[in-house]
């Protein structure tokens, strides 16, 4: 006969390092069940031979595995798949977080703002485009911009069609740390166009209008005191934004250096002027 040691929860609160009121939690959710429930009383009880899967649970809830991807792991069917997807979402977050922090240290160091001033109207033609929307957010969207046009690209080779002016992303909404943004990638074409393929581009005709233009050079991650630049602008002088703003790209990263890029942002407006 096998003599099973038990523990009470607060006695195996302190072998495991779990709190009481996580080992509660933990027997709810049929996580970490106690061996022995006392029905009158109501007091756990735990088996010696709970201890591993007690330290497991632990040492994965540190890294800030979720309570479910847990007892996918503990179950014993994968527990090398389970780990390692866990590890490729803490190896983005930690991109992220490396990202935001570049982010904030170039904002320490940055002794004040060069923001550039000359902003300019000019009179945008109506457009016929082959475009790629999406949904995207703050940490994909460098991701999403160049996959948009390398899809709109591969679309218009495969009917054979050539883009006829400077590509630019359409911010139908812009992403922030806590909504998703809505955007699309546009590559001008010479005119309407039948996409004989099957495809997720589609075509747009944009109409003729106003726009408010700002220059802006230097890396993507650094537009913000431009964008602040022609915003407070067109508040100054009247206007209201009527549209989508767009980013037209005369240059990429795979042909200059990042202080080198070449973006003119533009917000379609209306015509008065107070």
């Amino acid at each position: 006969m096998v003599c099973v040691t038990l523990m009470t929860i607060g006695v195996f609160a302190k072998a495991s390092r779990l709190s009481v009121k996580s080992l509660r939690n933990y027997d709810q959710s049929g996580l970490l069940e106690a061996a022995e429930v006392d029905q009158q009383s109501g007091y756990r009880y735990y088996a010696v031979t709970q201890l591993a899967n007690a330290d497991a649970i632990r040492s994965l809830r540190i890294v800030g595995m979720p309570l479910a991807q847990i007892a996918e792991t503990l179950d014993g069917k994968n527990p090398e798949q389970s780990l390692m997807s866990h590890l490729e979402t803490l190896e983005q977050q930690r991109d992220e977080l490396n990202r935001q922090a570049l982010e904030l240290r170039r904002r320490i160091n940055l002794k004040e703002y060069q923001m550039t001033t000359e902003v300019s109207v000019r009179n945008q033609p109506a457009q016929t485009v082959a475009a790629w929307r999406t949904e995207t957010t703050f940490s994909t969207i460098f991701n999403h911009i160049p996959e948009g046009f390398g899809r709109v690209m591969q679309c218009l080779g495969e009917n054979s069609i050539g883009p006829s002016g400077v590509p630019f992303t359409l911010y139908f909404q812009a992403p922030d740390g806590d909504n998703i943004g809505d955007i699309a990638m546009a590559v001008p074409v010479a005119q309407t166009i039948d996409l004989a393929t099957e495809s997720d581009v589609q075509v747009l005709e944009l109409p003729e209008t106003q726009g408010a233009v700002i220059t802006h050079k230097g890396s993507y991650a650094n537009m913000g005191e431009s964008y602040a630049t022609i915003v407070t602008w067109i508040q100054e002088h009247g206007h209201s934004i009527t549209g989508p703003a767009r980013e037209i790209y005369f240059n990429s990263p795979d042909e200059v250096a990042e202080d080198d890029l070449l973006t003119e942002i533009v917000f379609p407006i209306n015509s008065d002027q107070s």
